[in-house]
């Protein structure tokens, strides 16, 4: 299997014909980490029966009782492409398992005076949990927690932030390049380390014991790294990384699992 063909597979390979029903719950905080607004929808996945054909289905549950829905195909000979999967919905983003229950969805370029960001999945067996930076015009405007669950909608946000992960972790990484190449380094007696020194980022510890590390404005022509993580349970702690270059393109993706 190609690194293109491994990547399709672990993005889709759970799911069948007959669909799973992701069970939303998102809710938009300011840089101050107030609520701007929570909302609920579903994500819908099914394939064909030889997995070539993804088809997604968004429904959305409206303030006034309505629901709004939209629907796409993807397909694996087109959307499949060597440096990750494309979405109809954005055909400059990629998506990217590291075959772990991490994922990302990624702009593959920063371009100033467009949209831009990411959207980081951390996955536990039929629970899951989404965090997106959200960038407008190079300045980073809000961030975003989806909350999922295959069964049913999530009740609320847990509102626990992460205090300390001192202690003494094993950690898995993965290092993957643009063209889905990786590198897998195990590393003992690791610590978390929280007072990074990026230039320009700021660190954000949000609910869900979420912590983000991003710049708050994207320079031109300078090199800038985003870091997003969760600690999932009291012995486990994500995050990836994603390294653009001074040209606003990506360059690197990492994925580290670290375990106690």
């Amino acid at each position: 299997m190609t690194p293109q063909e491994a990547n399709w597979h672990n993005l889709f390979g759970e799911y069948t014909p007959e669909g799973t029903t992701w069970h939303a719950l998102t809710t938009v905080y300011s840089l101050e980490l107030e609520i701007i607004r929570d909302y609920q929808f579903t994500r819908k996945f099914s394939t064909n029966n030889d997995k070539t054909i993804v088809y997604h289905q968004n429904t959305y549950y409206l303030p006034d009782g309505q629901t709004k829905e939209q629907s796409w195909e993807l397909e694996q000979q087109k959307c499949s492409q060597k440096d990750g999967v494309f979405h109809p919905e954005a055909e400059q983003m990629r998506a990217i398992s590291f075959g772990n229950e991490t994922s990302i969805w990624v702009s593959k370029q920063f371009i100033p005076d467009h949209n831009f960001g990411a959207e980081v999945f951390f996955q536990q067996q039929d629970k899951r949990q989404s965090i997106i930076p959200v960038y407008e015009k190079g300045k980073l405007a809000r961030m975003v927690i989806i909350k999922e669950n295959q069964t049913e909608f999530p009740a609320k946000i847990n509102a626990d932030k992460i205090k300390s992960l001192a202690a003494d972790w094993s950690l898995k990484q993965i290092k993957m390049k643009p063209n889905l190449q990786a590198a897998v380094e195990e590393i003992s007696h690791q610590q978390i380390n929280f007072n990074l020194d990026l230039a320009d980022n700021q660190s954000y510890f949000l609910p869900e014991k979420v912590y983000l590390n991003l710049p708050s404005i994207i320079k031109e022509s300078t090199d800038f790294q985003m870091i997003v993580g969760q600690q999932i349970t009291p012995s486990i702690y994500k995050q990836i990384k994603t390294q653009y270059d001074s040209t606003g393109k990506l360059t690197e993706l990492i994925s580290e699992v670290y375990s106690a």
